[in-house]
């Protein structure tokens, strides 16, 4: 268990709030993984300091300060800050949303009213996340760099490192858990693994293919070689040629070495992000594809690879009875808001400047794309599910 005692949250030593925060975090600590429990303490200290700053402005009283004297402007004013200091807007929602958890946990302890928790987030008004374009390595990629690998000296680095790109384009596979599997959770006769040291430390199995599978049986035999050689245990699949545990960030260096020496880009996240594209153009079901990427919630695999499921989402729409009808509706100015909404994310549809004469900012604010995407993916699947059940039938 990570305990909050072991961060300095700020200098404000008068600020009762203190002990209210260490709470917050160690309860979160038991269920959170470290990254996460440092990102809320970093976000709770920077909130903190823009705050107590703010009451010292207006001679306030700083002694507990969150708990008497939070209101929804003073969020109002800390996004506004963030905003005009030019921080990206990932880095804005992610404060907030620690904050916003923090006065959950409070209201929940009933420290604050859950009616004041209420009226400070209802309806807020948050940055948009921007959709970037990021690296994208597909299976046939990654085979790609192998086969560069392959023909280079034959060393016990060179093949724990065509395992671990090969790993981790099979299985979507964080870099921190790969570093942490272990080889007793691997699982030779249904070629599965065990994935316990997860990002929200939940465990899930993950599944490898036969090509996979050989390399792992060779890699194993070379790791247990240099284990007695050295006199060394590991509960690590992963080790360095002196027996001791590989570290997660060596993974990446060794990818950027390979990006420096032949001109190939390729990061640990976009062989994950590879791995959800192959999945997704090949109709997994995104129920299923979550719970394999390890996410806690279906909305997170459609919002951070919503360009990756557009394909997937638009193909599925088109097999909708009312996709097979000509077109003779003709739409309110209300309906065609939605639609164009609707098809702009799919890229279906006319742009914004094409629609008839209607306020464009009510347009772009009359739906949520994360909620509207995960909508139309969840009608998809029930769609299709029913299609093949009348298939059947016929």
């Amino acid at each position: 268990m990570l305990y909050a005692k072991n961060y300095s949250l700020y200098d404000y030593n008068n600020i009762n709030d203190f002990n209210l925060v260490k709470e917050y975090l160690d309860y979160n600590s038991s269920y959170k993984s470290e990254t996460s429990i440092i990102t809320y303490k970093s976000s709770l200290k920077i909130f903190y300091k823009f705050f107590t700053s703010l009451l010292k402005e207006n001679n306030a009283n700083v002694k507990d300060c969150l708990a008497k004297s939070i209101d929804r402007k003073t969020i109002e004013y800390f996004i506004n800050y963030q905003i005009q200091n030019k921080l990206s807007e990932d880095v804005v929602i992610t404060r907030v949303a620690a904050v916003k958890d923090y006065l959950k946990y409070l209201a929940k302890n009933k420290v604050i009213t859950k009616q004041k928790f209420f009226d400070v987030f209802d309806d807020l008004k948050m940055p948009k996340r921007k959709i970037k374009s990021q690296i994208c390595i597909k299976s046939n990629e990654a085979m790609r760099l192998i086969e560069i690998l392959k023909k280079q000296k034959d060393t016990f680095v060179n093949r724990r490192n065509i395992l671990t790109v090969l790993l981790m384009s099979n299985t979507g596979i964080r870099r921190k858990e790969i570093a942490l599997i272990n080889p007793n959770a691997i699982n030779f006769e249904n070629n599965t693994i065990m994935i316990y040291k997860t990002k929200g430390s939940k465990s899930r199995i993950i599944g490898f293919s036969e090509c996979v599978k050989s390399i792992m049986i060779n890699y194993l035999k070379d790791r247990e070689y240099i284990l007695k050689k050295y006199n060394k245990k590991s509960d690590n699949l992963l080790i360095k040629t002196n027996g001791d545990n590989l570290l997660v960030n060596s993974i990446s260096d060794a990818l950027f070495k390979y990006e420096k020496k032949y001109n190939f880009k390729i990061t640990c996240h976009s062989l994950r992000r590879g791995f959800a594209t192959d999945m997704a153009e090949n109709k997994t079901d995104i129920y299923l594809l979550s719970k394999i990427m390890g996410h806690e919630s279906i909305n997170t695999t459609v919002s951070r690879y919503i360009q990756v499921l557009s394909g997937a989402i638009k193909e599925a729409m088109n097999n909708h009875p009312l996709s097979k009808l000509q077109s003779s509706f003709t739409f309110s100015s209300g309906v065609w808001t939605l639609s164009a909404s609707l098809c702009g994310l799919l890229s279906l549809a006319p742009t914004v400047s094409q629609a008839p004469e209607i306020e464009k900012d009510k347009m772009q604010d009359t739906v949520n794309k994360d909620e509207l995407i995960c909508t139309i993916n969840l009608l998809s699947q029930e769609i299709n599910r029913l299609s093949k059940m009348l298939e059947k039938k016929a």
